[in-house]
């Protein structure tokens, strides 16, 4: 598809390897000026391709979306906040369910209800002109920082596990009753009504499975749902305070919100997440999911639309090809190729975006519809959001692999061609290499865990060892944390991963691929190609309307009859300058230097046929090159030859020796 059948005809690879020394000599070949002309058209086709996929896959995403994020994150969990024992605390520092609720009853009901509107203000944000709600709500009830209004009420929602779902020890059961187990799905709690909050499922509230710091909570749970009034909100929370509705029992609360911005018309998915693990306290997390409401179809930018319709358009194009090379090559050789797997993923990839983008604003714009209609109902995004994470994400790889496909255009040149060759020779030794350097290091990540788990935040768990052992290559790590977390085993941990793992096998890593490359590079052989050539006629031709026009004057050099070199312009009127010719016919130094700049500037942007003389030199010359690029041929295949000859006899005389030697024992 990307790396087209013109291109793949014209530009010519070969590859000779002799059967013992494995040599191979590359050569890259534009012979013809319609070679070049294909090449140069398939990659404008291409860069048109590239530049459009970026803007479809740009389109879902917006800075504005990242102000919204910082600023929603900075109101409700970046400021400090006073606790019952009159401490300031940071979200992050919550320990205890006493911080959880003093964080509900004052810090977030405070930045909830804090932005209140006057009432000349208050007529932008009406939905419909009327009081929001039957029981005349004010309408600043539902803004919040003056732009963002609240598509429902906020709600509070925890899951929980069942009761004795562990096992107490028979020497404390006077102290603890019951037992609750760590969070699973098979433990959840799911009875209709827990301290007069409702059960509800996931298909119900239509929400997602929740990610959290410790977990992922497959429920949905017990849902307590707030009001737009500041007082109500603060009579329910007192409620269930009191009642201990937050017990031993309680996994996971959630509060979690909707708002819509009117100015950049974009959603932001709000969940304030605290966890509580068996082992008692609070870990306390949020997230915040900024949605357009727009799509690539339905944005006001022209844009995004002309090139969101040449993108699917290419992509029809690009269909048709590969079928046509599948019925060609057939399916066993079509699939052996990992290009042509990149470009089924790439075509796959786009056509579900075109899927997605056409129900992705008639979504969104169905949830303000209903907010409108029915203002007190919480209206979730989750699903959406859950798309269009996936839609951004797979766009993403989309673009990475179509800039990748870069790599099969920029292959006619030289340097790139020794690199991407470099890249294929040495990819068994870097595989070979691979399974020995995971080894020692997935043994150093499992030490890491073993030794520093239960201390070391950057080794709490396999994979964040794993990710904190990179992180050392590229120098970022704590010394003393390690240190800290054993005394003698901690140093030797430390300097043998950076003896072993940095210094001997990351350099191994380097010497493989420079050894390669050295021998790519003495190999790899330029033939001959129009390319350079064919792109300098075309800057002739660009600037040819410079020598037609009679008011510019091009000069000329000639010889008159003193010996002299004189500057003609185009209507052969000579110039006052007269350069002096020596006694060998050349120029003095500094004129041989600018007359070879005009012969540049004339060779580059003038048309200048060849004479006879010099075509009949240039024919003897390509003669020539041709005789000895035979005459290196000849010698390769010679070589070759010889090689298998010494390799022949290599074998006959091993055979021989082992034949003596078997004689000799029976003997």
């Amino acid at each position: 598809m990307f790396f087209p059948r013109i291109f793949l005809q014209k530009f010519r690879i070969k590859d000779k390897k002799s059967t013992k020394r494995g040599i191979k000599t590359t050569t890259v070949k534009y012979d013809t000026d319609e070679s070049v002309r294909s090449a140069l058209l398939e990659i404008l086709i291409y860069v048109i391709f590239l530049i459009t996929t970026t803007i479809v896959a740009t389109a879902s995403r917006h800075l504005y979306m990242f102000y919204l994020n910082q600023t929603l994150e900075k109101l409700f969990t970046g400021r400090e906040m006073e606790t019952n024992y009159g401490v300031e605390v940071r979200f992050e520092e919550l320990v205890t369910t006493a911080d959880w609720w003093s964080f509900l009853q004052y810090k977030f009901l405070d930045d909830l209800h804090g932005e209140m509107l006057s009432s000349t203000e208050n007529e932008t944000f009406s939905l419909n002109n009327k009081t929001n709600g039957k029981d005349g709500l004010a309408k600043w009830q539902r803004v919040v920082l003056k732009d963002n209004i609240l598509l429902g009420p906020p709600r509070l929602r925890q899951i929980r596990v069942k009761e004795n779902t562990c096992h107490v020890n028979e020497a404390f059961v006077r102290y603890f009753n019951s037992c609750y187990g760590e969070y699973d799905r098979k433990i959840e709690d799911r009875s209709p009504v827990y301290k007069n909050t409702k059960f509800y499922t996931v298909s119900q509230l239509n929400v997602n499975p929740i990610r959290g710091e410790i977990k992922r909570y497959y429920g949905a749970g017990h849902v307590q749902n707030l009001s737009y009034e500041r007082m109500i909100n603060e009579e329910i929370f007192e409620t269930l305070k009191s009642s201990k509705w937050i017990d031993r029992g309680t996994r996971i609360v959630v509060v979690e919100f909707v708002l819509f911005n009117y100015n950049s018309l974009m959603f932001d998915n709000v969940k304030i997440l605290a966890e509580l693990p068996p082992v008692g306290g609070i870990v306390t997390s949020h997230q915040f999911q900024a949605v357009k409401l727009h799509s690539i179809w339905s944005d006001a930018d022209y844009s995004v639309f002309i090139a969101a319709i040449i993108f699917y358009l290419m992509t029809t194009f690009y269909t048709f090809e590969e079928i046509g090379e599948l019925i060609t090559i057939g399916s066993v050789k079509y699939l052996k190729s990992v290009w042509n797997l990149l470009d089924i993923s790439v075509l796959l990839m786009s056509y579900l975006s075109l899927i997605y983008n056409m129900f992705h604003h008639k979504y969104l714009n169905g949830i303000l519809e209903k907010s409108k209609e029915n203002p007190n109902h919480f209206w979730s995004i989750d699903k959406i959001c859950f798309w269009n994470l996936l839609y951004i994400d797979m766009m993403g790889i989309c673009v990475f692999l179509v800039w990748i496909k870069i790599f099969k255009y920029i292959s006619i040149n030289k340097t790139m061609l020794q690199f991407s060759t470099t890249l294929k020779r040495c990819a068994k030794d870097l595989c070979g290499f691979a399974v020995m350097f995971f080894i020692v290091f997935l043994a150093y990540a499992q030490l890491g865990l073993l030794i520093f788990g239960t201390s070391h935040p950057d080794f709490r768990e396999f994979g964040i060892s794993i990710i904190t052992l990179m992180r050392m290559f590229l120098g970022d790590f704590e010394y003393e944390l390690i240190e800290e977390a054993n005394h003698i085993l901690g140093p030797i941990y430390f300097l043998s991963y950076v003896l072993f793992v940095f210094f001997i096998l990351l350099n191994m890593f380097l010497a493989i691929i420079n050894d390669t490359y050295g021998t790519v590079k003495d190999e790899v052989n330029q033939g001959y190609s129009k390319f350079g050539p064919y792109l300098a006629k075309i800057l002739q031709k660009c600037f040819w309307w410079r020598k037609k026009d009679p008011e510019h004057n091009i000069l000329k050099h000639t010889n008159d009859s003193k010996g002299q070199l004189s500057l003609k312009d185009s209507n052969g009127h000579s110039s006052d300058t007269f350069y002096p010719m020596t006694n060998e016919g050349s120029l003095p130094e500094d004129d041989t230097l600018r007359l070879r700049i005009s012969e540049l500037i004339r060779e580059y942007f003038e048309y200048l046929p060849f004479n006879e003389n010099r075509l009949q030199r240039v024919h003897l010359n390509a003669k020539e090159n041709d005789d000895i690029r035979r005459l290196t041929n000849r010698i390769t295949l010679l070589e070759d030859v010889l090689e298998q000859l010494i390799a022949d006899m290599d074998l006959i005389l091993r055979n021989i020796e082992g034949k003596q030697k078997r004689i000799s024992k029976k003997e």
